[in-house]
């Protein structure tokens, strides 16, 4: 008779779930599923008839797949050993008379003494780090100069604050699980014995959808990343060679007759102009484009630098506008006299705010249009607020 293939089933349950992983097996005997051993993520099972069968989960002194001493003496209670996970060892049997492993309390509580004094040390070992680690990231966003959103945005930092989170989400839920062990044993210890639900729960959720979770943000984070280095999701070029649309604010039309632009020079410099320059970066939280410009006119410079945001979820446009405020105008908190700070009311706007460098002249506009955020850098003897029509098309743009 041709041998049954062996079927691998997601475990639902938690490995710290001693009933959860009891009842769940039973179930699965239930249907014809014979439990075979455990994987990382999956248990396999041999196909056969159905059958009414008890599983019972004991703690044991090692780890691995060593065999405990007292297996034989299940044996002869009617308990047959079926393999290991962890410091937990399986045990089966079929007969409905076989005795419970345990009819004391007290005694059952001793069972979970290493199990419970291991796993307790290794969750405080955890929570130190998870700590030190809250802490660091903390420090890190207090002292960055960069708001949370424009770091998210602009420097892809969303994929290590997912994998922070999902971490201290799992280690919490972790500790939750050990010290529902640990109230276990309190209570067999305090006399109390021990009732077995009637049905298993999908405590094995958590566990799973981290591992998802973290699977599919690293596969668009390599994603992402191969095609950024491959010049898929961005690219950039002078901007006299622009040959594609990108929304831009002309600084000669905004001069008038007599603006020269003025290219890039540096002794021994043979590159691109990057003083008149574009460049386009589609990231996860948002399209990017930045256009330098650099000229005179009548022997003055001229410079407007423009950063040009398309917001994939909205809510973050205006949380971005006020990350870039902080960012660009980072001494207005400590000499607010060097700024003159206007926040206008213009069609076109969900939100404009303009501000003059008394000390050294100059603009710099933010403004808001849904989730369109552009900001501009303006050296000149031009008003931006002369030219907001040209502003909002920017803000309107669209390829």
């Amino acid at each position: 008779m041709k041998e049954q293939k062996i079927v691998r089933r997601l475990v639902p349950v938690d490995f710290l779930d001693l009933d959860g992983l009891e009842l769940w097996l039973e179930e699965m005997a239930a249907k014809g599923l014979h439990f075979q051993k455990f994987g990382t993520f999956f248990a396999q099972f041999r196909p056969g008839e159905p059958a009414r069968v008890r599983y019972h989960a004991e703690p044991t002194e090692k780890g691995g797949n060593t065999i405990p001493a007292q297996a034989a003496d299940y044996d002869d209670m009617g308990w047959s050993y079926v393999g290991k996970i962890g410091y937990l060892a399986l045990f089966r049997t079929a007969d409905p008379d076989a005795p419970e492993f345990h009819t004391d309390p007290v005694t059952q509580s001793y069972t979970l003494d290493r199990l419970t004094k291991n796993l307790t040390r290794f969750v405080w070992l955890l929570l130190v780090l998870m700590a030190a680690l809250v802490a660091f990231m903390v420090w890190a966003r207090l002292a960055s100069s960069f708001g949370l959103v424009l770091s998210l945005v602009r420097f892809s930092s969303l994929y290590t604050n997912l994998v922070i989170l999902a971490d201290v989400a799992l280690i919490l839920y972790f500790s939750w699980g050990v010290w529902g062990l640990c109230r276990l044993r309190r209570r067999l210890r305090a006399g109390i014995p021990h009732q077995r639900p009637r049905h298993w729960r999908h405590t094995g959720l958590v566990r799973q959808g981290y591992t998802l979770l973290l699977s599919i943000a690293a596969l668009v984070q390599i994603g992402f990343t191969a095609a950024h280095f491959a010049g898929v999701t961005r690219w950039d070029m002078e901007l006299s060679d622009l040959d594609r649309p990108a929304p831009v604010l002309s600084l000669a039309e905004l001069e008038g007759d007599g603006y020269a632009p003025e290219p890039f020079y540096y002794p021994g410099y043979e590159g691109p102009d990057r003083d008149n320059f574009v460049s386009y970066d589609c990231r996860p939280l948002a399209r990017i484009y930045e256009v330098t410009q650099t000229g005179t006119v009548d022997g003055e410079r001229r410079y407007l630098k423009m950063e040009w945001y398309n917001l994939t979820l909205p809510f973050l446009a205006g949380p971005m506008l006020e990350d870039l405020m902080d960012y660009e105008l980072y001494d207005l908190r400590y000499v607010p006299e060097r700024y003159a700070v206007e926040e206008l009311s213009a069609p076109g706007f969900d939100r404009l705010v303009v501000a003059e460098d008394v000390d050294y002249g100059g603009q710099q506009l933010f403004a808001r249009l849904g989730n369109r955020v552009v900001y501009l850098d303006y050296t000149g003897s031009r008003d931006l607020t002369e030219h907001l029509d040209r502003v909002a098309a920017l803000l309107r743009w669209d390829r």
